[in-house]
């Protein structure tokens, strides 16, 4: 039957150099490559094969940093693109179930027709143990600060103590074919994990990625502790670049600052946990982006750090809504905050029959619909709340949740009047030439710049 055939059983029983090779791959040979410590596979792409923690095969390909992860991400990422004759999604079948028939026929092949390799033994590979040689050769102190400073970062902001040797410069040389080499010089923000530096996020003019080897799936970009005093929030955003112009407009002492380099994990997650417990952090502020993105992050940081008393946990993620499961005992937040949200609901369907012209009509409309949360009780103790995928709907869920519900640690959330924090940080600096220009009794030119600014905003 399908459902016998789990993604854990998956990994279980399918090795993927095997795999590999029933797919074309070889392994290629040399004393250059790591010995003991991964493979390499040769065939539609080059495929870097080890083993992570926990013993699972892992593999990441050289030529797209996009493409790597478990032996179930290879076998999706061939069914979305079709790169690989005799893997494809049927017509009828979703993306995952497409995976799961293309693991099924390769189980139920005849022992003779499935391959096996003699392979060396290899290690289990902490996270960032390739990496760090790259980290150690190519990294220096930051001194070319054009990138920083051309976004609005000043250098009082980069000299704080709370981000000395937090900033690299990443030096990268590139030699072709009757031409001196070139050097290209990128700022660099470490990843860390548990303390340990396992990946590099790179920046350059026009030019955004990060070093080879990184590990970015459990690690944040973190500033210095606090000198002389104890952290009282730990603040944090999608980049580090954010995180920098966020310091600079609200300067705070005593803060941790962290960036997740864009994503969100749960393994992200568990490492803030990890800082707030093991620092004794009192607070932490979400200062994620002011879009559906950030207010998305927001709501799954809220799952991750929901107390035991009403456990929280996003159990659909769909394009278009966020489905988040409240287990609650004691109903009494949970009640509080349909209250909440029954207000906001109301509040959207007026706005909605007066943009409408037809104020008193029934909320029937599809469109409607869409647009406002519905909630249900699945079981006794067992909370849902369907959440439209809009920064609207996000937000009033999550300001009522953190004043209905209960967390481990005291949650703040903040946002950018504009897209992201350096779109304010440059807004701010831009309002402070005008009034320098303009002189200090011209605020009526300061108001302009700011109204168009707002202005801009609203058509964007």
């Amino acid at each position: 039957m399908e459902h016998e055939l789990t993604f854990q059983k998956i990994k279980q029983q399918v090795e993927l150099p095997e795999l590999l090779s029933h797919f074309g791959y070889t392994l290629k040979k040399g004393e250059h490559l790591g010995r003991g410590k991964w493979h390499v596979f040769e065939g539609d792409d080059t495929l870097v094969v080890f083993k992570g923690r926990g013993g699972d095969w892992m593999y990441f390909n050289a030529q797209d940093e996009s493409d790597k992860g478990s032996v179930i991400d290879w076998m999706k990422n061939r069914v979305s693109s079709g790169r690989i004759a005799g893997i494809a999604q049927p017509p009828g079948r979703n993306l995952w179930q497409a995976v799961n028939d293309h693991f099924r026929a390769y189980l139920n092949l005849p022992e003779a027709q499935r391959p096996r390799l003699n392979l060396p033994p290899i290690a289990e590979t902490a996270p960032g143990e390739k990496f760090h040689s790259i980290f150690t050769r190519d990294c220096r102190p930051l001194e070319d600060s054009t990138y920083l400073e051309g976004r609005g970062i000043s250098q009082v902001t980069l000299r704080h103590p709370q981000f000395v040797g937090r900033i690299l410069n990443h030096r990268h040389t590139v030699q072709r074919a009757g031409l001196p080499p070139k050097t290209f010089v990128n700022t660099a923000f470490p990843a860390y994990h548990e303390g340990r530096v396992v990946g590099l996020e790179l920046k350059g003019a026009g030019f955004k990625g990060q070093a080879p080897e990184s590990q970015f799936s459990r690690s944040l970009w973190l500033s210095r502790l606090p000198e002389g005093r104890p952290t009282t929030v730990l603040v944090v955003s999608e980049s580090a670049l954010d995180t920098l112009s966020y310091a600079q407009l609200h300067p705070e002492e005593s803060a941790l600052y962290a960036s997740t380099a864009g994503t969100l994990t749960q393994n992200k997650i568990f490492e803030l946990q990890r800082l707030l417990r093991e620092e004794q952090i009192p607070a932490i502020r979400a200062a994620f982006d002011n879009d559906t993105q950030g207010h998305h992050f927001d709501t799954r940081l809220l799952a991750g750090l929901a107390s035991d008393q009403n456990p929280m946990k996003a159990v659909r993620e769909h394009e278009h809504q966020l489905t988040v499961e409240i287990v609650a005992p004691q109903p009494a937040g949970v009640q509080a905050l349909t209250r909440q949200l029954q207000a906001y609901n109301e509040q959207t369907s007026q706005q909605f029959r007066q943009a409408n012209g037809a104020p008193g009509t029934p909320a029937t409309s599809p469109t409607l619909r869409d647009e406002l949360i519905h909630s249900q009780k699945v079981d006794a103790h067992t909370y849902q709340f369907h959440l439209p995928m809009s920064p609207a709907a996000l937000q009033a869920f999550n300001q009522a949740a953190i004043r209905t519900l209960a967390f481990g640690h005291r949650v703040e959330i903040v946002k950018s009047q504009g897209k992201d924090w350096n779109q304010d940080l440059k807004q701010d600096q831009l309002q402070q030439v005008v009034q320098r220009e303009l002189g200090g009794g011209h605020r009526d030119g300061v108001n302009e710049v700011k109204e168009r600014t707002r202005f801009t905003r609203r058509l964007g």
